[in-house]
C-alpha cells in the first residue's frame, strides 16, 4: 500500500452572540472567541483506504494547510504502515505540529487496512479499555468577571444534571480590567464547589496566566481547601526556568499541577519529566501526534505519573484522543469540550457520545469515523480567525 495525496478542508463554526465565549489573552487584555475553526486532512493510498486527521486550529489556519500540502511530498509513495518513523517529531514544534495531523490519518488507514481498532494498534501488550471511560466536562468559559460572573454556577448544574463527574473551569476573564484578587475568586470558587456539591471533581486551569510562584500558590490554597483534583497550567511553562518555576509550586501544594497541552518537542516533554515537574501530564493527539502521545503517556507512566489527555478540538481530534486514552496503560479520563460546539459531532458519521460522563470507543476499524461531506459545506471557512478583541 502507498499514500498517494494529501486532501484538505477548512471550516468554521460562528457562534451565536449568546454562547459566545472568553479566550484568556491575559492579565489585562481579553479576547472574544466568536468561532471554532477546523483544519481536516484526509489522506489517500493506491488500495482506495483514506485516513482522517486534524490539526490544532489555534494558529493560522491557512497556514497549517499549506504546510500540510508542503510536506505531502515526502509521504506520497510511502508506505502508511511505517507510520512511527514517517511522523517522527524534531525539534520545530510548528513542524511538528503540522506532522499531527498526519499520524493519526495514518493510523486510521492502517487499522482500516487490518481491520483493527486503533486503540488495539497503539496498546501492543493488550492492555486497552475501550468502554466505559470517564469524561469531563471541560468549560468555564463562558463566565467573566464584568457581566455575568455567575454563569459558570449555572453551567456546572447543567453537567452535574447531564451525568457527569468532574468538571474542569478556567479563571474567568482579564483579571487586571476587572481588579479580581485571589481573595475574591477564592470566593466565587467557593460557590461554584458548593454548587457542585462533593460527590463531583473540580480542576481548575489557568491557561499559564498567573504571572510568578507567588500568585500561583495563593490560588493552590484555595483549591486545597476546596478538595480540587488538579490546577493545571498555573504559570507559562515556556520560559527558560519553567521547569525549576513548576518544581517550585509543587513543591509547596497539595494540589496536583498538570500541563503539558502545548508541548510539540519531545525533548520538553523529557525534561518535564526527568524533573518530575507534571503531576499529570495532557499531550493532545492534534498537537503531536497519537505516536507521540503515547510515547509521552508512557514516558510519565514509567515515573509513576497519569496521562489525562487534552482534548478540545473538533470531532476528530476528539476521536483519536478517545483512542489514545483507551490503548494508555495510566489512563483516567479524557476531556470533553463544553462551548455549544456542532463540529464535535456533526463533521463524522460516528461521533462519540457521552452518556452520563462516560464513553466508549468504537470498535469498528480505525479511528471508526468517516467525514461527513455534506456537513463540510454547511460550514465555510471564515479567513477571520477564532478571537476578536473583546473591550468592555
Amino acid at each position: 500500500m502507498k499514500i498517494t495525496r494529501f486532501e484538505t478542508f477548512l471550516v468554521s463554526y460562528t457562534f451565536p452572540e449568546e454562547h459566545s465565549w472568553w479566550g484568556g489573552a491575559g492579565w489585562d487584555r481579553d479576547a472574544k472567541g466568536v468561532r471554532f475553526n477546523g483544519v481536516i486532512l484526509r489522506v489517500h493510498t493506491d488500495e482506495g483506504i483514506t485516513g482522517l486527521g486534524e490539526a490544532g486550529p489555534w494558529g493560522d489556519c491557512r497556514a497549517i494547510e499549506a504546510r500540510l500540502h508542503e510536506l505531502e511530498a515526502r509521504f506520497v509513495g510511502r508506505d502508511p504502515f511505517d507510520v512511527d518513523k514517517l511522523t517522527a517529531l524534531s525539534g520545530d514544534g510548528w513542524l511538528n505540529a503540522c506532522l499531527a495531523p498526519i499520524d493519526c490519518a495514518l493510523w486510521d488507514i492502517v487499522g482500516k487496512a487490518t481491520e483493527t481498532p486503533v486503540y488495539r494498534l497503539l496498546a501492543r501488550d493488550g492492555d486497552f479499555q475501550p468502554k466505559q471511560i470517564r469524561t469531563y466536562a471541560s468549560g468555564g468559559v463562558g463566565y467573566n468577571w464584568f457581566a455575568k460572573p455567575d454563569q459558570v454556577i449555572e453551567e456546572v448544574l447543567q453537567h452535574k444534571a447531564n451525568g457527569f463527574t468532574a468538571f474542569k473551569m478556567r479563571i474567568g476573564s482579564a483579571w487586571g480590567l476587572a481588579n479580581m484578587t485571589p481573595r475574591r475568586f477564592g470566593e466565587h470558587l467557593a460557590r461554584v464547589r458548593a454548587a457542585m456539591g462533593d460527590d463531583m471533581d473540580l480542576m481548575l486551569d489557568a491557561n499559564c496566566r498567573f504571572r510568578s510562584v507567588d500568585e500561583a500558590l495563593e490560588i493552590c490554597r484555595i483549591l486545597e481547601d476546596l478538595g480540587a483534583r488538579w490546577f493545571e497550567e498555573p504559570i507559562p511553562w515556556r520560559q527558560p526556568d519553567g521547569v525549576e518555576l513548576y518544581n517550585q509550586i509543587r513543591a509547596n501544594t497539595t494540589v496536583p499541577i498538570s500541563g503539558g497541552e502545548g508541548i510539540h518537542e519531545m525533548d520538553v516533554y523529557h525534561r518535564f519529566a526527568q524533573a518530575q515537574a507534571f503531576d499529570i501530564v495532557q499531550p493532545d493527539a492534534s498537537f503531536i501526534g497519537m505516536t507521540n502521545a503515547y510515547r509521552v503517556a508512557l514516558m510519565y507512566h514509567r515515573i509513576g505519573r497519569p496521562c489525562i489527555p487534552h482534548s478540545w478540538t473538533n470531532a476528530i481530534a476528539h476521536a483519536a484522543n478517545a483512542h489514545l486514552v483507551a490503548a494508555i496503560p495510566n489512563r483516567v479520563m479524557l476531556e470533553t469540550q463544553q462551548i455549544f460546539n456542532p463540529m464535535l459531532t456533526e463533521l463524522v458519521d460516528n461521533p462519540i457520545p457521552v452518556d452520563k460522563g462516560f464513553i466508549d470507543v468504537s470498535d469498528r476499524p480505525g479511528l471508526g469515523i468517516e467525514l461527513n461531506e455534506d456537513v463540510l459545506k454547511k460550514y465555510p471557512f471564515d479567513e477571520n480567525g477564532i478571537f476578536v478583541p473583546w473591550t468592555h
